[in-house]
């Protein structure tokens, strides 16, 4: 009986073995600086590929991180995470995007998978501001988005899409 549970027990870990994809982020040296981003957005609306890349210029991302998978909705939920951030600690703080559909170790039905998740790194923020970005996020995305804050030694703020 031993024997069968540790039989089933590998299966379990070899099927949540999935490899990492290998993204390698282009390297962009203009950016927009505020007045460019207000005059562009009063030019025309973003659509899908601009609405994604000024989310990976206005963030940083854990090395490995793969976000370009993501549901475009995800894009929109980013845009709104990283407003709440700018609000709580000034235009000049730049959020870490630590988890897109990257990390092999999610639990098993994670939305991670699906492109449905993003999780950003809050373990480095002062507890009073990591509570204001949290129910900042949960007031902005009611009705979109779960939001969980996962604490623990790679604390974070994981943002996932409601079905």
């Amino acid at each position: 009986m031993a024997i069968l549970l540790l039989f089933g027990a590998y299966n379990l870990i070899k099927a949540n073995n999935r490899p990492i994809p290998k993204y390698e982020p282009k390297y962009v040296e203009d950016t927009w600086s505020p007045e460019e981003y207000l005059k562009h957005l009063k030019a025309r609306p973003f659509n899908e590929r601009e609405l994604h890349r000024l989310l990976v210029r206005r963030t940083r991302q854990k090395e490995g991180v793969y976000l370009e998978s993501l549901e475009p909705v995800m894009d929109t939920v980013g845009i709104i995470v990283v407003n709440v951030f700018h609000n709580v600690m000034g235009d000049d703080y730049v959020p870490v995007i630590t988890s897109g559909n990257d990390y092999p170790y999610h639990a098993r039905n994670s939305k991670h998978y699906f492109n449905k998740a993003i999780d950003f790194r809050i373990k480095y923020i002062p507890i009073e501001k990591r509570r204001m970005i949290v129910t900042g996020v949960e007031d902005k995305l009611k009705g979109l988005c779960r939001v969980l804050w996962e604490k623990g030694d790679a604390e974070h703020l994981h943002v996932e899409l409601l079905e």
